[in-house]
């Protein structure tokens, strides 16, 4: 069964975007070593919204998933021209059971924070690996756009301090229903 990851980074005050969905204030961090060629080794799938996929060619590092099974969630309909790509449009509850049958190594939820928010709603997050930019961006993309209401407990793993003050928290997600009791008036 595979363990569903999210790597994503973030300024300090909590945004992985512009307002218009530039990515340009964190590209000053993207040459921080936070180990991510032993990260990318662990992983055999790669999910990730239109918006990220639609985004990566304007990056100009060409297609960075080479060899990896990438599933882009989508409501609308399209097409990739990328080898082991596909469009993914019968939903998060579905995709989420197809990822837990993939057994080729870690899934990781590339990017977006919709989509995050979204796997840890759905309870399919296992870990949170948060890289986190010492630049406060004051407005954009938030981190996490609603509430994750389904989230009862994260368990620090570990914390690392990185070169330019960028800083690794990596958290173990655990899920836990909530029981609502109905009052009587």
């Amino acid at each position: 069964m595979a363990v569903i990851r999210g790597l994503i980074a973030a300024s300090l005050d909590g945004y992985v975007a512009g307002l218009d969905g530039s990515v340009a204030t964190l590209a000053p961090f993207v040459s921080v070593d936070h180990g991510y060629q032993r990260f990318i080794e662990q992983v055999g799938t790669v999910v990730m919204g239109r918006r990220t996929y639609d985004l990566i060619p304007s990056l100009g590092v060409g297609w960075p998933y080479a060899g990896k099974r990438a599933l882009v969630l989508t409501s609308g309909r399209g097409s990739s021209v990328r080898e082991k790509t596909r469009f993914w449009t019968d939903g998060l509850p579905a995709l989420v059971a197809h990822l837990r049958d993939l057994d080729d190594g870690d899934v990781w939820v590339v990017g977006g924070g919709r989509l995050m928010a979204g796997m840890i709603e759905a309870g399919a997050l296992d870990r949170l690996e948060l890289l986190v930019a010492p630049v406060l961006l004051g407005e954009g993309r938030s981190l996490f756009p609603k509430a994750s209401a389904g989230l009862r407990d994260m368990r620090l793993n570990g914390v690392e301090a990185l070169e330019r003050g960028v800083v690794l928290l990596d958290y173990g997600l655990s899920y836990r229903r909530v029981r609502t009791l109905a009052v009587a008036s």
